[in-house]
């Protein structure tokens, strides 16, 4: 017997609704695990792959990858096209890729970022002679990306045009010089979204402290996005000159407070009284005196929605402190070449965090367990043969970051967690 057409239409327009969601996610360049499978948030998805983007702009750029499966890869030197590495689900929670430079006047470093929706860089600069940004915008995957770039200034937003609507297309990249795009005097910060697709972006930042001085060139790292506390690891062990850049994208001022969390626990450093972050506004806070070599991160509260960096500057070259999120279950990271410390904060309750350092040949050089008291930070020396870390936190309690001194640089960063999941921008009915 024929099933009446009334029957079968609930069925057919399911399976077209099915098909439908799959393409759309494919050409996203996202292929989704349990197909057909309730989840509790649709857009979360999870990832059956990782993809690093290692975009280089500064001098030769070489990139060190690996994973804790299989070890380190050989050293590889990005070209004219970014450096596309995937790490697929054997070995994807493991990996890490980072990318270095070494000039006369600079030791530079950062990981290799993966593609995200939203991107926020701070302390950044549109001057072409004293302090100039450029982003490399990468959409690794096979799909067109569409993105909005917004500058902040001094003084508010900045006047950006033709940096809204801008189309990205798959496996392509942009260089977008924001001397040339936006211009402006001080510091600035940079927000990048995708309202289609995923991209990964990297800034090059190029700054001189005066008209006469010797540029240098550093990675900035990317931040979170601006929320009411913003914690930033990755403070180099020997001291310099510092400053606080924040940025408050929204329409009301925000009151900010720092507070350190060091070696004997958290406080508000003597005579820094909170500051006012101006609406659309980036403000800029000198902390030299905050930052003596310790072990310590530093941590931000504000009444509104903040996020920024700190720049130190020591012997010509520079390095960047990163905001960072808890430490969950194991993480990894790749180390560039010279002597480091791995600083462990806690935020909180007390934690415990297993470290263990890998040489190139995957022999571990380092094993132990730090105990991290509550609301204090805890160094661990890095030798210059370690080339990758491994982290196995008992709970989320913890943050960290490391600095490495090489020759006459340093380079530093926050560690991330590895990407367990990634949201996809989603058209929904009726918009």
């Amino acid at each position: 017997m024929t099933e009446p057409v009334q029957n079968r239409r609930p069925a057919l327009i399911g399976i077209m609704l099915v098909g439908l969601t799959f393409a759309l996610l494919t050409v996203a360049g996202t292929t989704p695990r349990g197909i057909g499978r309730l989840v509790s948030d649709p857009s979360t998805i999870k990832l059956d792959e990782r993809v690093f983007a290692c975009t280089g702009g500064i001098g030769t750029s070489t990139v060190r990858s690996g994973n804790l499966r299989s070890g380190l890869d050989r050293t590889r030197t990005v070209g004219r096209n970014p450096l596309r590495i995937v790490a697929d689900r054997s070995v994807a929670r493991g990996a890490f890729a980072g990318q270095q430079a070494l000039t006369s006047k600079a030791f530079a470093w950062v990981p290799c970022p993966e593609p995200h929706a939203n991107w926020w860089f701070a302390g950044a600069g549109s001057a072409e002679i004293t302090h100039d940004t450029v982003l490399t915008i990468t959409n690794p995957r096979p799909g067109a990306a569409v993105i909005d770039i917004d500058v902040f200034g001094t003084a508010g937003r900045v006047a950006a045009p033709g940096l809204h609507g801008v189309t990205v297309g798959g496996r392509s990249t942009k260089v977008v010089d924001l001397a040339r795009t936006a211009p402006t005097s001080g510091n600035t910060a940079v927000s990048v979204t995708a309202s289609r697709g995923l991209v990964a972006v990297t800034a090059a930042d190029r700054f001189a402290p005066g008209v006469l001085g010797k540029s240098v060139q550093e990675w900035l790292p990317p931040q979170p996005v601006p929320s009411k506390e913003l914690v930033l690891a990755g403070l180099p062990s020997v001291p310099g000159s510092a400053t606080l850049s924040l940025v408050n994208p929204s329409s009301t001022e925000a009151i900010a407070k720092l507070e350190v969390i060091g070696s004997r626990g958290t406080f508000t450093p003597e005579g820094m009284a909170p500051f006012t972050v101006p609406p659309q506004s980036v403000v800029t806070v000198p902390i030299t005196d905050v930052l003596d070599g310790t072990p310590m991160a530093v941590r931000i509260t504000a009444d509104g929605p903040v996020t920024g960096t700190i720049r130190t500057t020591k012997t010509g070259d520079t390095a960047f402190a990163t905001g960072v999120q808890l430490l969950r279950d194991s993480t990894s990271f790749g180390v560039p070449q010279g002597f480091g410390r791995l600083v462990l904060s806690s935020l909180g309750d007390a934690g415990s965090v297993q470290v263990v350092g890998y040489d190139r040949q995957g022999r571990p050089l380092l094993q132990k367990t730090v105990k991290v008291p509550a609301g204090s930070s805890i160094g661990v020396k890095l030798s210059s043969g370690i080339r990758y870390v491994r982290l196995v936190a008992d709970k989320a309690s913890v943050v960290g970051g490391f600095s490495v001194t090489y020759k006459k640089g340093i380079a530093s960063a926050g560690i991330a967690p590895a990407i367990r999941s990634t949201r996809l921008p989603a058209i929904r009915p009726g918009w």
